[in-house]
């Protein structure tokens, strides 16, 4: 028999209670809609949901593979309670270790990644996939990474905003947090499935 502070005790009761972690990968990217007051917002209106802060200093795929294989031991989460939330190029470089097949998890929240065509064939998963895109970034890529993602089987959607006016910034915000709810929620429906 082991004994356990009540730190360790009060972490494993949170954990058992939570339904699903929700991991903001913070990479370098300038934040359009993401914004700290916008996590805190989300966080409330998700209580039962445990938001996790995974630092990424230079966004690329090994260190986000890395810093979230860390995270996710740390937290004892399964793929099928981890929403994945990123913006900018860090939301493209993890946003493509889904579609690879590299990150296993339940969906991802990419804000504002880049809509380059994808430099790969998608495999097949089982993510739901929610991209809030700034409309100028696909004008001049007409078989853009959007373009893949409907073409594919994945379970996507897809809203486009303009930036930097602020009433689009306002409805991108807006229209994250819809899909933020939305993952939450349907993660939290998943556990049950899976007996959590």
């Amino acid at each position: 028999m082991s004994i356990r502070s009540p730190s360790e005790t009060a972490a494993r009761t949170a954990r058992g209670a939570a339904k699903v972690v929700v991991a903001v990968i913070a990479g370098p990217d300038a934040l359009l809609v993401a914004t700290p007051e916008m996590l805190r917002q989300w966080r409330r209106l998700t209580p039962l949901a445990v938001w996790s802060a995974v630092s990424v200093g230079r966004g690329n795929s090994e260190e986000i593979l890395r810093s979230l294989a860390t995270e996710m031991a740390r937290l004892d989460v399964e793929p099928h309670r981890l929403i994945l939330l990123a913006e900018g190029k860090t939301a493209r470089a993890a946003l493509e270790l889904v579609l690879q097949g590299a990150i296993d998890c339940a969906g991802l929240l990419a804000i504002a990644a880049p809509g380059a065509p994808l430099p790969f064939p998608i495999v097949p998963t089982a993510a739901a996939i929610r991209l809030v895109v700034r409309r100028q970034d696909r004008e001049d890529a007409p078989a853009d990474l959007i373009t893949a993602l409907r073409a594919s089987y994945v379970d996507t959607r897809i809203i486009g905003f303009d930036a930097p006016a602020a009433n689009d910034l306002r409805a991108a915000a807006s229209a994250a947090e819809t899909y933020v709810l939305e993952l939450v929620a349907n993660a939290s429906r998943q556990n049950r499935h899976h007996g959590v």
